[in-house]
């Protein structure tokens, strides 16, 4: 499964979040308005697709309490996160599970599910690029969640600030873009 976030800007909230298969990704673009630029994460399993003419969602404050738990919607166990900074720059895109998002609440830092692992995954446990979280959100559908966060140094474990640091190019390759390179997550146990 590919996951599609439409936004206005790389640095605006975003519009829309949809999950689609892998087949189903050029029929997405085909219908995306002209002039669309289009990033990727480094796990190519994430596309940015962005265009002015997108209108930011409607999100709402997350507040502690366990009757909307019960009110999101998370498919097999998981609900997609969009990771954005304190200016709402789009950071990454992960999945939590209801464990996740009440450490994520109970800690203020990002915790999230790792589909790959199969366990809880606490930003920069490994590499002290952490995710201090400074607000949950909602989107109106309850289908997604948004942390914004102060981030402490890479986002992304290839070791930009961003996942989201290729632009697709009119030839269909991608260029690398210009998002600050702190180094790859690994490297040390800073913690």
């Amino acid at each position: 499964m590919i996951t599609a976030i439409c936004a206005p800007s790389s640095n605006e909230m975003l519009s829309s979040l949809t999950r689609i298969t892998n087949e189903e990704l050029d029929g997405f673009r085909r219908g995306l308005p002209s002039g669309t630029t289009e990033l990727v994460d480094c796990d190519a399993d994430t596309f940015l697709f962005l265009n002015p003419s997108f209108r930011s969602s409607s999100l709402v404050s997350y507040p502690i309490d366990s009757s909307l738990e019960e009110s999101l919607k998370f498919k097999d166990g998981l609900i997609p996160v969009v990771t954005v900074d304190a200016k709402n720059q789009i950071l990454m895109q992960a999945f939590s599970n209801l464990e996740s998002l009440r450490m994520t609440l109970k800690n203020k830092r990002g915790t999230y599910f790792s589909r790959s692992r199969n366990s809880l995954w606490l930003k920069g446990d490994t590499s002290g690029h952490i995710q201090n979280v400074l607000e949950i959100l909602v989107s109106e559908d309850k289908t997604f969640l948004v942390y914004r966060v102060e981030q402490v140094g890479a986002a992304c474990h290839e070791g930009y600030y961003s996942c989201f640091f290729r632009e697709k190019t009119g030839n269909g390759e991608y260029k690398t873009l210009s998002i600050p390179f702190f180094g790859k997550e690994n490297t040390k146990n800073t913690l």
